[in-house]
C-alpha cells in the first residue's frame, strides 16, 4: 500500500462503493477540525461569499479571480450557452416518459460528437476547453431534458441574465406566457421575466450583487499535517 502514491495507482475499498480514493488537488478535509476545504478556502466562506461562477473559476485555477479575469471568464462561459440544433432533435427521439438524467447523460456524451478534435485529455488547452463547454452547456442541456419529458418545448439561453437565473428561466420559463415580477425591478432596468421564479438571492445576483469580490475578502487557510493554520498565520488573498 505504501507504494502505491509512487506508483500513480488509486487504492481501492468497496466500503467506498465504487468510489476510489486518491490525492486531489481540489478539495481536503480536516475531520478533527471539521473542515472541508475547496482549493483551501473553507466551503462556508465560498457559498456565503461566492456566486458560482466564481466558484468553478477557483476549482478550475487555484485561486480566486481578479475583477478583470471574473469579467472574462464570465463572459466566455455566457457566450457559450447555445448547444446545436442537432443536440434538439436527437433529444426529440427519446420517449417522453424518460428519466431527465437519462436524457441529460445521453445528451452530453453526443457532445463529443460535435467537439471529437479537442478531446485529448493530455492537451491542458483541450481540457480548459472541454471545461468551458460544459460549464456553458450543462444548464441548457438540463433544461431541454427537463422540458420534454413534461412536453414543453425548450427556452433558448439568454445572456442579459445571470448563471443561475439563465438557468432557471429555461426551466420554468412558457413561450405562450409572460412572467410578470411580484417584486419590481430597479429604475432604468428591462423588466426580468425570470425575476417571478427566481429567489431573491438569484435577483441580486442578476442586478450587480458580483459574489466575493464586492462582499469580503477569502481567507485561503495553509494545510499543515497537524492540521489547518489558522489566525495570524492564515494566508489572505490580496
Amino acid at each position: 500500500m505504501r507504494g502505491l502514491n509512487q506508483s500513480g495507482f488509486c487504492s481501492y475499498d468497496p466500503g467506498f462503493a465504487n468510489t476510489a480514493g486518491c490525492q486531489s488537488a481540489i478539495s481536503w478535509i480536516d475531520t478533527e477540525n471539521s473542515l472541508l476545504l475547496h482549493r483551501g478556502y473553507p466551503v462556508d466562506q465560498l457559498a456565503r461569499q461566492c456566486d458560482f461562477l466564481e466558484v468553478a473559476y477557483i476549482m478550475l485555477n487555484g485561486d480566486a479571480p481578479d475583477e478583470a479575469s471574473y469579467q472574462t471568464f464570465r463572459e466566455t462561459i455566457t457566450r457559450h450557452t447555445l448547444v446545436h440544433e442537432q443536440i434538439a432533435r436527437m433529444c426529440s427521439g427519446f420517449r417522453r416518459d424518460s428519466h431527465p438524467m437519462a436524457l441529460m447523460c445521453a445528451l452530453v456524451g453526443a457532445l463529443a460528437a460535435f467537439y471529437h478534435d479537442v478531446l485529448d485529455v493530455e492537451n491542458p488547452q483541450h481540457r480548459a476547453l472541454a471545461a468551458t463547454r460544459l460549464l456553458s452547456k450543462m444548464p441548457t442541456i438540463a433544461a431541454m431534458s427537463y422540458k420534454y419529458t413534461i412536453e414543453q418545448p425548450a427556452a433558448y439561453p439568454r445572456n442579459d441574465l445571470s448563471y443561475a437565473g439563465n438557468f432557471l428561466q429555461m426551466l420554468f420559463a412558457i413561450p405562450a406566457e409572460k412572467i410578470r415580477s411580484q417584486s419590481g425591478y430597479r429604475a432604468g432596468d428591462e423588466p426580468d421575466p425570470g425575476a417571478a421564479c427566481r429567489s431573491r438571492a438569484v435577483r441580486l445576483d442578476h442586478y450587480g450583487a458580483r459574489g466575493g469580490l464586492l462582499r469580503g475578502e477569502l481567507i485561503r487557510l495553509r494545510r499543515r499535517r497537524a492540521g489547518v493554520a489558522v489566525g495570524a498565520d492564515a494566508w489572505r488573498r490580496q
